[in-house]
């Protein structure tokens, strides 16, 4: 074997046992000190990306990424009020206004969000796994220990300024959604609500209120039944 030969071949895989390249590097000291050079230095670059992954990493950076877009979300929601309370205050100048601040109604965010997603989600084929689930309520100290049926959609959305996560659950009685709701300022919970079309239930945990939405003849008990099982949050 020719030394061009031989060099091409070792540069392409210092690690090759060819039968031809051993007997060159055996009658030769210079190329069997080419190769185990070559080997040195690719045992390094193995080595060097080797780098160990968090067990955690998935779920910091979907937490990461959601915490972006509530911030993003956050700023232009000042904008909006600071431009409601500017004609508030022009208002005020003609007439006698009072305002005080009332707790968001939650219920209502829900119900809304609800007939909202209705129009923009197709039904999908596709379960979304119990992991793909924790991954997302992680982010809020909670976990399922079960999986609470066929989960659709698992995403973040926003129920008036609150980051909340938002199952959407292919039942026997329809749709069914249930909202993570981490507890924040003065919202108002009620135990249940209901529109033309939809009505829901909520109850209290330690780190978050959970609400469950259906169809308005819906029967929610099993589902809510499930979720109480199998939900809870790290202290």
């Amino acid at each position: 074997m020719d030394d061009l030969e031989f060099r091409r071949r070792v540069f392409a895989d210092p690690n090759t046992t060819d039968k031809d390249v051993t007997e060159a590097i055996r009658q030769d000291s210079e190329k069997a000190q080419l190769k185990s050079s070559l080997q040195g230095l690719d045992a390094k670059l193995s080595q060097a990306v080797k780098v160990p992954v968090p067990d955690d990493l998935a779920y910091k950076l979907i937490w990461q990424q959601a915490t972006a877009e509530f911030n993003h979300h956050k700023k232009r929601s000042r904008w909006f009020i600071a431009m409601a309370a500017s004609i508030a205050f022009v208002i005020g100048i003609t007439g006698t206004v009072i305002y005080q601040y009332q707790p968001v109604d939650m219920g209502g965010e829900a119900l809304a969000h609800v007939r909202h997603a209705e129009m923009e989600l197709p039904g999908l084929p596709v379960e979304v796994g119990l992991q793909q689930v924790n991954a997302k309520l992680a982010g809020f100290g909670g976990s399922f220990s079960a999986p609470i049926g066929d989960v659709a959609v698992a995403n973040y959305c926003h129920l008036n300024t609150t980051l909340t996560l938002h199952l959407i659950m292919n039942t026997e009685q329809g749709k069914v959604s249930v909202f993570v709701v981490p507890h924040k300022g003065r919202m108002s919970m009620p135990d249940s609500f209901s529109d033309e079309k939809y009505h829901g239930e909520s109850w209290s945990m330690m780190k978050a209120d959970i609400m469950v939405v259906g169809d308005k003849n819906a029967d929610l008990e099993p589902v809510m039944k499930k979720v109480k099982r199998s939900i809870t949050f790290s202290a």
